[in-house]
């Protein structure tokens, strides 16, 4: 490795992002997104490749727009329709993404809607007539900028403030024509699918005249003819993706009925659509259903799970343990779950059926970073490479695996990461990294933020703590009503662990970050010990009264993570609040925070600086601009570089 360069933060501009795969009708073809980030325009560029699955080749497919996504072939096979944003003339104002359609031969695109309104989740129906599809709309043009706020959800993390539109339904002809709204009221709509009838469409909301005041999501179908809607079932309250069977009798759902709160699993089942009982298809898996994997250099699909076999026998889908994401599949009529595609190091992030029974899907691990693979008869063939260059070229880190048993019994996972390069007999320092979530999930996934600490010379280390994605339910879903206690036995636990095992960490240079519930797991951190140096708190929450008032989702989020509202549990909830014990801090301290971020808003990261500047503690307080909470994975290229630099800058100066 000594040949190959260090990795730098600009390196984000050199990685290719493969996402969406969609095989072909045929099963010869898949058609994906290609996604890289620019500097110089400080945008994503996003274009569809298309790869031949039998020899192994991609190419591109479109150019210009560099916006296009969410790619569907018709059910013939011979289109292509996918969403872009138009171009804009000089003197224009941004578009809003639209729909397009091309032939499968190549040619140019052409646009289907144009509307004031983006577009989202299209659909082709079954016989390919018509398309589906969801857009924005307001029953009225408002007559003031002064926002009138009468809802309790009146904002969303990278949304913004609710402004009157609600998504509905539409439906245009694929040959063009005017788009007809086919749902109307007082709801959003989202995740439709079309029953193979060419009429009906069954999506996800909540139609009733509490919904403002729950998060709880049900089934509804609608008559595309006349717009009468139907609940169809009820009985799980947390909705995450449906799909139709062939046949169009049954509905398979990934959700959950908040058994456990939030953090209960999602699982399978299945639902009549004539009515019945829900039927669990995974309830003894023990695996929570999807790709949770933490990763901040990938694009995400659209959610692939679950997928119904051609034949109608078997439904598809991924899950997440031991640190990699497998894909699984189970009998429709009940049975055994079985692995399809897998292994320790081979993290699925999405996948498509194939015609002949295979699957294809993309991949990535510590190591590898996203492409495109198909698996056929059991056997994986990558199909494109393309940042084979850059691997190459660049001295990428591995992570060491190690496990130790917690102290309340419980074999905890963690990995770290050696610094570059290691010289042999010299002490380096260590930072800590501490996932979001609180169910985030660390494991086999390239992470480019751990390989850029690593290049500048320091040891990075991140487990699963209790509370964490990627095990089994009870691990996941204990630690609400508890933070702060075993969650952070186990992290330093963690540090003493590798402080006794690993020759070559500093045990008197230690950082520590995160974002999320890393950054409040930090806050809470630095409160506690002064065994850390310098600390890097991101996106972070410093008080949870304030907290319930003022994120998107506070008054939930309090309620089923740590049991409680503020004029009730004042006292228990100041007690888990960083800021009661701010006093104690020592620890040299970085706050980043995006100035849009509505999940840990701006005044709890103002409320942390303030104190610890009054404090006389050594503290810096960066703030982004026109960013969410969504900064260190899908915000501006150049503001994704500079906050690396910070954080990079703050840890030299103190380890």
């Amino acid at each position: 490795m000594a040949d190959k360069k260090a990795v730098m933060i600009e390196d984000l501009a050199k990685i290719v992002m493969v996402s969406d795969p969609r095989a072909s009708p045929d099963g010869e073809r898949a058609i994906f997104v290609h996604t890289v980030m620019d500097f110089e325009t400080d945008e994503y560029t996003n274009n569809l490749w298309m790869a031949d699955l039998k020899h192994g080749k991609a190419t591109k497919y479109t150019t210009g727009r560099g916006k296009d996504k969410n790619p569907l072939w018709s059910p013939d096979g011979k289109q292509i329709l996918f969403t872009s944003t138009p171009p804009v003339k000089e003197g224009e104002e941004k578009k809003k993404t639209q729909l397009y359609i091309i032939s499968t031969e190549g040619g140019e695109a052409r646009q289907v809607t144009d509307l004031d309104n983006a577009v989202e989740s299209p659909q082709w129906s079954p016989n390919g007539k018509n398309i589906l599809f969801v857009s924005g709309v307001r029953d009225k043009e408002p007559e003031s900028d002064v926002k009138v706020i009468t809802r309790l959800y009146y904002k969303a993390n990278a949304g913004g403030f609710f402004d009157g539109k609600r998504k509905h339904l539409f439906l245009v002809p694929s040959r063009g024509d005017k788009p007809k709204q086919i749902t109307k009221g007082d709801f959003d709509v989202s995740t439709p699918r079309w029953l193979p009838d060419n009429r009906r469409i069954v999506f996800v909301s909540n139609l009733r005249e509490d919904a403002d005041k729950t998060k709880h999501k049900f089934v509804y179908v609608v008559d595309s003819k006349n717009g009468e809607v139907t609940l169809v079932a009820d009985q799980l309250k947390s909705i995450r993706n449906i799909r139709p069977s062939p046949d169009g009798k049954i509905i398979a759902v990934t959700g959950h009925d908040y058994e456990k709160g939030s953090p209960t699993f999602s699982n399978v089942w299945l639902v009549p659509l004539d009515g019945g009982d829900h039927v669990n298809l995974t309830g003894s898996h023990d695996m929570n259903i999807g790709t949770g994997l933490s990763c901040e250099v990938k694009v995400n699909s659209p959610d692939s799970n679950p997928q119904w076999s051609s034949d109608g026998k078997h439904l598809y889908f991924t899950s997440t343990y031991d640190g990699a994401a497998k894909l699984y599949h189970v009998p429709a009529k009940g049975g055994l779950v079985e692995e399809v595609v897998g292994g320790l190091n081979h993290s699925i992030l999405a996948f498509d059926l194939v015609k002949d029974g295979g699957v294809v899907y993309t991949h990535l691990n510590t190591t590898d970073l996203s492409e495109l693979w198909v698996c056929r008869d059991g056997k994986s063939k990558q199909i494109t490479d393309f940042n084979k260059s850059y691997l190459r070229k660049t001295a990428i880190q591995d992570h060491e695996e190690f496990r130790f048993k917690s102290n309340a019994g419980h074999m905890i996972e963690g990995w770290i990461m050696k610094p570059f390069p290691l010289q042999e007999g010299e002490k380096y320092p260590l930072i800590l990294h501490i996932h979001g979530g609180p169910t985030g999930v660390y494991g086999n996934a390239f992470v480019h933020e751990f390989q850029v600490l690593a290049a500048h010379g320091w040891a990075v280390m991140y487990i699963n703590p209790w509370g964490s994605g990627g095990y089994y339910e009870e691990y996941q879903t204990n630690l609400p009503g508890h933070y702060f206690e075993q969650d952070y036995d186990d992290l330093m636990k963690a540090v003493d662990y590798v402080m006794e095992n690993y020759d070559y960490v500093d045990g008197e240079r230690l950082g520590v970050t995160g974002g999320s519930y890393g950054g409040v797991m930090t806050n809470w951190i630095i409160t506690q010990t002064e065994r850390f140096k310098a600390a890097v708190t991101c996106r972070s929450i410093t008080n949870w009264l304030t907290f319930f008032g003022i994120s998107d989702i506070g008054w939930t989020f309090l309620q089923q993570q740590l049991h409680g509202i503020p004029w009730l549990d004042e006292e228990k909830l100041m007690e888990k609040s960083p800021i009661r014990h701010v006093a104690n801090v020592k620890t040299p301290t970085m706050i980043i925070q995006s100035e849009q971020d509505y999940r840990c808003p701006m005044e709890q990261a103002e409320q942390l600086y303030t104190a610890l500047k009054f404090l006389g503690v050594e503290s810096e307080f960066i703030r982004f601009p026109n960013e969410t909470h969504e900064l260190s994975r899908s915000g501006k290229p150049k503001h994704r570089r500079e906050r690396l630099q910070h954080m990079v800058r703050w840890f030299k100066k103190f380890l």
